[in-house]
């Protein structure tokens, strides 16, 4: 009987971890490298419905980083980098379905 109870106690468990692994994957995709930022290194994700390749991303990135001390819009290399309110998440830039989001923390 406490094997059976273990059992079903454990199958539950995995739904909210499941539920969470997906709201993280919408969150942060790829993580595709390091930048520097006004108060050091900043986590480079690929984000968005369509996949930004990690080498473009970088690029953006690297261009981006040292405007991002501004706190002001930007658009670089045709994509336009704002300061989003998601938690965690210092920066972003958009081009179209793409994204690219910028983290203090991996």
């Amino acid at each position: 009987m406490a094997g059976c109870g273990s059992s079903s106690d454990s199958s539950t468990a995995p739904a909210p971890s499941a539920t969470t692994t997906v709201a993280a994957a919408e969150t942060r995709a790829e993580m595709c490298g390091q930048t520097r930022g006004p108060d050091g290194a900043l986590y480079v994700h690929a984000l968005g419905t369509v996949k930004v390749d990690c080498a473009e991303a970088m690029r953006v990135a690297t261009a981006f980083g040292p405007k991002i001390a501004t706190g002001q819009p930007v658009t670089v290399e045709g994509w336009n980098c704002t300061f989003p309110t998601t938690p965690g998440m210092l920066a972003r830039c958009d081009d179209g379905d793409r994204a690219i989001g910028f983290f203090g923390a991996h």
